[in-house]
């Protein structure tokens, strides 16, 4: 009896895979097994439940812009969302990567079963407590919702299906289910939001599956990105519905919603801060890395959980830096612009990180590490910087060697203007004593002999070269989710297993102290909350872990006018006023190359004028050969001067308008008649 029921919840598993695109007018034969046979008992619902969240539309570490099923389960990661924001600038990719995969089908295939489950698993209540059908409805509709927001996030209003539809022959008009309004879309995710928190259980079931205060955490994710569209969007009529956009009256109403939804999470969560230490800057950066890895961790609230071998990715092997994977790598390469966000490093009137003396000179520093010892702890944490002890190495982030002759106590001046895009090539100083690899794997690297009879090879083994398309393409790797005791010659496609953070306390934070400031700056109030107050108290909440620079008055949250570009760090980050522009940047810090900032960016619609015609910009390493000692393989004890320019590449990053809609696929407008986004 055991085995025959394993082997019929396997084929209700199966069927729910088997039927994952089907359009409202679908209907499994009724030769397949039905609800009568699944809605009996735990297993069933289990099985039931296995299928629905594998299908979710989680952009995690299989989420891509040009590979995959509409985006989702690609086996690579070479196009994130994050090389679009200037977080990260893959060398696969040199331009705009649209996620506008179409991303449309697979969604109504999951809200049917999601609604299937609702409908009528009640009718089953005879097989359960009550407690257990409010707790599985609760998470068919948390499904429901947040297959929902993947949708609306993308085309805005969508219809609406709410129950299962049913093909009789004759009333497919009936099925053709138009668009709602934006406005109404976002209203039944709340809906779905509030009701499956009243029906679910403070804890998860099992890990990996919602409880209350996760769909609470959802809500306040959904609710700031309504109450950002009613404020900053511009509301677009079709067919007499407003499809994309909503009345800036209503921003208050959703930031409220969004700011009480993140309240609730209060003394249920926390920041991880089990390394944590106010006087070890070393031990914060690897506290904040350790949140992403630890099972234990109190800050997260919702994953995607992997096993070997059944179910991997391959995070570390397309990303990790060049010569500490046996497979691709170098995927994972933070801007400069990216790194200048931080606190603790030396930069100039710009906010742009500063290498050079009074004179124009560059700087020469002791070691390939020194410039950035004092950073704020985060950056280490997130960002794997020139010099770096990672895995069973070191990061080997070089450029370029000075020949032996040249001295670095005689000053060098800076090779070309900061705005130029002049090639190192097109520099006659350089091209004779500079020597460089085309190549970082050690078969094509120029070896270069010391007086003292050692080798080093003149390029470092993770980058950047010469060769615009191999390894870093910004002088620096990734952190953040990579897995520091995987062995390199074990980093190998489909080998990952670290779980995967949907939400954690930290963004709940942000979301609360975005939604509150968003409050208190717009006549929005809370009862017996100072908003600002509230704002100041979660963002050094952030910042304290983070051994950030602490904000000292809640009036730096103010309305007054925002750091313009190129006057001071973070001025490129646009925001209509210096607080909000201080929880945006702090946002990018904090919630990087986590798959989040894209939709931040369309939902402020700044993204359009932050990344229009915009170049990203690394920073290069050069060692100087006198004097230089090689420690290890990978590390080069001796001077250095740091580089700082535009990607050699040269990319241009565009983002279109149109873009912050996606274009509804045509099948789909003509199956039933909807009206496409403006632009398309």
């Amino acid at each position: 009896m055991i085995v025959m029921k394993r082997l019929k919840y396997m084929a209700a598993v199966i069927l729910l895979a088997v039927f994952p695109a089907c359009n409202t007018l679908d209907i499994p034969p009724v030769s397949v097994i039905q609800d009568p046979d699944i809605f009996t008992d735990d297993a069933g619902i289990a099985a039931y439940m296995a299928s629905l969240y594998s299908r979710m539309p989680m952009e995690d570490f299989k989420f891509s812009t040009v590979e995959g099923t509409a985006g989702f389960n690609t086996w690579n990661i070479i196009n994130s969302l994050s090389i679009n924001t200037g977080e990260n600038a893959n060398r696969n990719n040199g331009g705009f990567s649209s996620p506008a995969r179409g991303y449309w089908g697979d969604a109504y295939g999951v809200i049917r079963y999601a609604n299937n489950l609702i409908e009528n698993l009640p009718k089953y209540s005879g097989n359960f407590t009550k407690d257990k059908i409010a707790r599985w409805v609760g998470e068919a509709k948390f499904i429901r919702a947040y297959t929902y927001f993947a949708l609306v996030k993308r085309y805005g209003g969508v219809p609406l299906v709410k129950v299962v539809q049913e093909f009789n022959g004759s009333n497919a008009e009936e099925l053709k289910v138009p668009r709602s309004s934006e406005q109404e879309s976002y209203d039944f995710i709340a809906a779905d939001l509030d009701s499956a928190y009243a029906g679910l259980g403070e804890t998860s079931e099992s890990k990996g599956r919602v409880n209350k205060y996760i769909a609470a955490a959802f809500k306040s994710r959904a609710m700031l990105f309504a109450g950002s569209i009613a404020r900053y969007g511009t509301p677009y009529t079709a067919n007499g519905i407003v499809v994309c956009g909503m009345p800036a009256s209503k921003a208050n109403d959703y930031f409220k919603a969004s700011y009480d939804a993140a309240k609730l999470l209060e003394n249920k969560y926390s920041l991880y801060k089990k390394k944590w230490s106010a006087t070890d800057k070393l031990a914060t950066a690897d506290n904040y890395a350790d949140l992403f890895l630890d099972a234990t961790s109190t800050e997260t609230i919702f994953i995607k959980g992997y096993s070997f071998p059944e179910s991997v990715h391959s995070w570390d092997a397309v990303n990790a830096p060049a010569h500490l994977t046996s497979t691709y790598g170098d995927r994972f390469c933070p801007t400069l612009d990216y790194v200048e966000l931080f606190d603790g490093l030396p930069k100039n009137a710009k906010g742009q990180l500063n290498t050079l003396d009074i004179n124009g000179a560059y700087k020469v520093y002791n070691n390939v590490r020194e410039l950035f010892d004092t950073c704020e702890p985060r950056l280490r944490g997130t960002v794997l910087l020139p010099g770096q002890k990672f895995k069973d190495g070191y990061t080997d982030l070089r450029r370029g060697t000075f020949v032996e002759s040249i001295d670095p106590a005689t000053p060098i001046l800076k090779f070309f203007p900061d705005d130029s895009k002049t090639a190192y090539s097109q520099i006659a100083f350089y091209k004779t004593n500079v020597k460089e690899s085309s190549d970082w794997k050690p078969a094509g690297q120029v070896t270069i002999v010391l007086s003292t009879g050692e080798k080093i090879y003149a390029s470092g083994q993770d980058g950047p070269t010469s060769n615009k398309g191999s390894a870093s393409v910004t002088g620096f790797a990734g952190r953040k989710y990579m897995d520091p005791v995987l062995p390199s010659a074990n980093t190998t496609l489909h080998r990952s297993i670290q779980p995967w953070i949907e939400i954690r306390y930290a963004e709940i934070l942000l979301n609360r102290a975005e939604a509150a400031l968003e409050l208190q700056q717009n006549g929005g109030t809370i009862a017996g909350v100072d908003l600002q107050q509230d704002a100041f108290t979660c963002i050094n909440l952030i910042r304290e872990r983070a051994g950030a620079t602490m904000l000292t008055d809640r009036t730096e949250l103010s309305a007054s006018a925002s750091i313009p570009k190129e006057m001071g760090t973070g001025g490129y980050v646009l925001a209509p006023n210096r607080g909000l522009q201080i929880i945006r940047i702090e946002r990018r810090k904090e919630l990087a190359f986590e798959n989040k900032l894209y939709w931040d960016m369309c939902r402020w619609r700044t993204f359009d004028q932050e990344v229009n015609a915009r170049t990203w910009r690394m920073c290069n390493p050069f060692l100087f050969a006198k004097g230089a000692k090689p420690e290890l393989a990978d590390y080069v004890n001796g001077k250095y001067i740091f580089d700082c320019r535009f990607d050699e590449r040269n990319s241009s990053f565009t983002f279109p308008v149109r873009n912050y809609y996606e274009p509804i696929p045509g099948g789909e407008i003509t199956k039933a008649n909807l009206s496409q986004n403006p632009g398309y």
